[in-house]
């Protein structure tokens, strides 16, 4: 059958798209592999910097602590408390960057194996009350870190430090 799906609508002389399949356990537990290896790369080349700029730091920290805090909603921990913007050094950054690697191979081997589908219920940051399938919450973690590393190899570069690649391909070509 020709046809591309738009809304009602279908375009003539184009394939139908197959609808998309949905993220297995699997494919969750290689986007966090690649989470922790694009946190580490960077890490590495903060460390190595003689000063990385302060804004790269402060980004870095929040990207972590954002992690910790899904982390906390989905396990309802204290985790869910943080102070997302709080003032960490990069010792303090590596710390809790191996933690959280740590914490989501437990959530990925112990929670998600048994239902993605799961709804989990929190509380935002203004309040509200929301209820979202994990693995849609596991989808925002990764990109929301994807996001905040982008920032950061901006501002390594205006300081004049390189910054690693981080993309998802140069994951994979290293897999």
């Amino acid at each position: 059958m020709l046809g591309l799906h738009t809304g009602d609508r279908t375009a003539p002389d184009r394939p139908v798209m197959p609808a998309p399949q949905p993220r297995t356990t699997a494919d969750f537990d290689r986007l966090f592999r690649y989470t922790r290896w694009a946190n580490d790369r960077l890490l590495d080349t903060m460390q190595v910097a003689n000063a990385p700029p302060d804004r790269a730091v402060e980004l870095f920290s929040h990207l972590l602590r954002a992690q910790d805090m899904w982390y906390g909603r989905i396990e309802k921990t204290d985790h869910a408390a943080l102070d997302l913007w709080a003032d960490e050094d990069l010792a303090a950054c590596a710390e809790r960057a191996e933690a959280s690697a740590q914490r989501w191979k437990t959530v990925l081997d112990e929670r998600a194996a048994n239902d993605l589908d799961q709804p989990i219920a929190y509380t935002n940051s203004k309040g509200t009350r929301f209820e979202t399938p994990l693995r849609d919450l596991l989808s925002h973690i990764v990109n929301h870190g994807t996001h905040h590393r982008a920032q950061i190899a901006l501002v390594l570069r205006e300081a004049g430090i390189a910054p690693p690649a981080t993309d998802y391909i140069f994951f994979v070509r290293e897999e």
